[in-house]
């Protein structure tokens, strides 16, 4: 049933992945705003490499990368490996390193099960591209996931996975008046200065010239 469902799933982010944008944030991190197809190669035992296309062209065999992603979209995981089930899991999963270059402090598999998401055979992807996960995060999901090599020995073969909340109708409507208006600007500047979350505009924990300018590109597409 769940192979039917998510070949099924499949072919629907196929279908509608040209509506997706990436904006890379950092050296190896990414952020999707809606649902992809992510296809998944490897480097031996080393990196897991992540393969993805939408509007904002094509990403190939990105090694280990942050990935961003916005809840209430459907994120389809396609391991194309041999050998190297690919699971998702929870923060308690032991992990040291950052962006790109994370990597799993436990060789333990009843530690990596019990940080798996549940249930297990929905958040695995065993090789040969016949086993997908299809993820809808929601926003009660909202905080930091890992994904890693099944393979206990295999500890390099692991990367993070943020979920961030689904964008507001109105982003730029600091107010939530409904309109905006120079209010709007000037609730973004205060929150800017004082590096408010609600100001950065871009996920991806900086406050700089990008969050300005997704903020004005905001308040400029303005209200539906």
């Amino acid at each position: 049933m769940k192979r039917t469902i998510t070949q099924l799933t499949v072919l629907a982010i196929l279908a509608g992945s040209a509506c997706a944008d990436t904006t890379q944030t950092g050296p190896s991190r990414y952020a999707i705003d809606a649902g992809v197809t992510i296809s998944i190669s490897n480097f031996a035992a080393s990196d897991f490499l992540l393969n993805w296309s939408d509007d904002s062209g094509t990403f190939s065999a990105v090694a280990d990368p942050t990935l961003v992603l916005t809840a209430g979209e459907t994120y389809v995981f396609l391991n194309t490996t041999s050998v190297h089930p690919f699971v998702i899991t929870d923060d308690s999963l032991p992990i040291d390193g950052t962006d790109g270059a994370f990597f799993r402090t436990t060789t333990s598999g009843t530690v990596i099960d019990n940080a798996t998401l549940q249930p297990i055979a929905d958040f695995t992807s065993n090789p040969g591209a016949s086993d997908p996960i299809a993820w809808t995060p929601t926003n009660d999901d909202v905080g930091v996931y890992y994904y890693t090599c099944r393979v206990t020995g295999h500890l390099d073969m692991t990367g993070q996975i943020e979920i961030v909340p689904a964008a507001a109708a109105c982003p730029a409507d600091l107010t939530g008046e409904g309109m905006l208006n120079f209010f709007d600007v000037s609730a973004f500047l205060s929150a800017f200065s004082a590096m408010n979350p609600i100001a950065d505009f871009t996920d991806d924990g900086l406050f700089n010239f990008f969050d300005v300018s997704a903020f004005l590109s905001a308040f400029s597409a303005g209200c539906p």
